[in-house]
Formats: structure tokens, C-alpha cells, sequence
């Protein structure tokens, strides 16, 4: 039985860098605009962030920040350490999607 391809996608427009091509779990941390700003939050964040502070940034609902959160915690591109009750959610920086794609995260 052959192996199926696995294809690339191009980069959307609002990735203004990186590689033309992304791979699939790449193009799925980017594919949709709020998770890539979420990215770029996460990105600028030295401390990391509650999901309380993204929503209130991003200016989108809890549940569409804890969606876009899990899908990339899916594809490794973000951290998410409990302290307590709460959960800080810090960028993976050294994830495939960063070092291997290139997209840029600031």
C-alpha cells in the first residue's frame, strides 16, 4: 500500500514572514487570523498569560480563546503550566512551527 503525500499549504496573507509553504499542523496553528494574534500575544509575552488576559486583549470569548488554545496545544505551539486554579499559557518557542517554518511570532 502507498503512503499518502502529505501536501503543504501556502502561508495566509496575515503571516507577513516565514516559509511560502507551510505543513499542515503549521498551517493549522495559522490558518485562522485569532489564532495566529493569539500567537503574536503569546509571542510578545515574557511571563506568559491567564486566558482572562487574552480574551480581554484579543477582545474575543472565553470559550473561542480556550478553542484556539487547545488547538495549539495540539500542534505543541504553546505551553500551558497550572498554578493552581489558574493556567498560564506561554509560546512554545522552540516548537517545528517557529524553528523549522519560520512563522514569526512578534
Amino acid at each position: 500500500m502507498q503512503q499518502k503525500t502529505v501536501g503543504t499549504h501556502k502561508r495566509p496573507k496575515w503571516v507577513k514572514s516565514g516559509e511560502e509553504e507551510l505543513c499542515p499542523e503549521c498551517f493549522k496553528a495559522v490558518g485562522d487570523k485569532n489564532r495566529y494574534k493569539l500567537i503574536c500575544l503569546l509571542g510578545s509575552s515574557t511571563e506568559g498569560m491567564n486566558v482572562g488576559a487574552m480574551t480581554k486583549k484579543l477582545k474575543l470569548t472565553q470559550p473561542t480563546v480556550t478553542h484556539h488554545l487547545n488547538i495549539l496545544r495540539e500542534v505543541n505551539a504553546v505551553n500551558r503550566e497550572e498554578r493552581g486554579r489558574e493556567r498560564i499559557y506561554r509560546l512554545n518557542r522552540s516548537a517545528h512551527c517557529f524553528e523549522d517554518c519560520q512563522i514569526p511570532y512578534n
